[in-house]
């Protein structure tokens, strides 16, 4: 009996090895996987709002927060390039603010600076000045032909005294047209107050501006540019604003954000600033939207 059970007890054993010899065995196949991603383009920035409170007049946003941070992604599938930026300060700020005690008579546009990740300093993301209806005591308009309009560029605490000159029929986007501005921040006397056309160059003209590029180290729009309204009422200056309707590209000043490309998944970094100047109305300003342009090959 005994050795039945044993003999059985081995058969159970054999058994149990033969079954884990079949389940331990390896096997495997291969499927062969293709994904084909449809080409895209599409750019994501972000945040998508900035805002600067209690900034006092002749101040910087950044003196109390710091420079503020804006990523460009690029969200899509393809290479793009020629990235640029524009704010839309003519159309909230139509009207000219000058007197007006009511902060949403002024963009907000007209305060905000922009640099890339390449340029040292900072340039107006799209700022209007507006001619000065009164006299500029004490001025010196010798280096234009022909003055018709006047007024400060003012970059925060600092006033600079610019003019205009017309061109044919008597206007500011026509052949002939001037710009000039004072090197030295406005003191009321007549050497602050001779602006110069040294190495500015008008770069052409359409149906509604003449385009400017200012180009001396000792300017305060140094490698900025001016776009002078056909009727000399105001200016609008700008650096990286590349649009061609209207012709602000026109300017040899005006630059991307960054042209080379940028490759799907990567992103870029805008600095962004607000710079108030002297002179603005306590309150909210009226609010504006920065818009970024890029191209692709698609």
């Amino acid at each position: 009996m005994k050795s039945k059970l044993l003999a059985l007890k081995i058969l159970f054993l054999i058994f149990l090895v033969f079954f884990a010899a079949i389940t331990m065995a390896d096997v495997s196949d291969t499927v062969t996987i293709d994904v084909n991603i449809t080409q895209t383009a599409s750019i994501t920035v972000w945040p998508d709002t900035l805002n600067w409170t209690s900034v006092g007049t002749g101040h910087a946003g950044s003196e109390t927060v710091g420079i503020k941070k804006l990523t460009v992604k690029n969200a899509g599938s393809v290479n793009i390039s020629q990235i640029y930026a524009y704010i839309n300060t003519l159309t909230t700020e139509n009207a000219r603010p000058y007197g007006s005690d009511t902060p949403t008579d002024f963009s907000a546009g007209g305060v905000i600076t922009l640099r890339n990740e390449t340029d040292s300093g900072f340039f107006f993301a799209g700022r209007i000045e507006w001619n000065w209806t009164q006299d500029i005591p004490n001025h010196d308009w010798s280096a234009v032909t022909s003055p018709k309009a006047w007024g400060y560029f003012r970059n925060t605490s600092n006033d600079y005294v610019w003019v205009l000159g017309n061109g044919t029929n008597g206007l500011c986007n026509n052949t002939g047209a001037q710009f000039a501005i004072e090197d030295d921040v406005d003191l009321g006397t007549t050497t602050t107050r001779t602006p110069i056309i040294t190495s500015i160059t008008r770069d052409g003209g359409d149906s509604s501006w003449s385009y400017f590029s200012i180009d001396r180290a000792s300017s305060p729009l140094d490698g900025s540019c001016v776009a002078a309204y056909y009727d000399c009422t105001k200016i609008y200056i700008y650096h990286y604003d590349k649009r061609t309707s209207p012709n602000f590209d026109a300017c040899t000043n005006s630059a991307y954000l960054q042209e080379a490309n940028l490759t799907p998944g990567n992103t870029m970094t805008i600095d962004v600033d607000a710079w108030i100047p002297n002179g603005y109305p306590a309150g909210f300003l009226n609010q504006t939207t920065l818009t970024v342009y890029a191209s692709s090959a698609i």
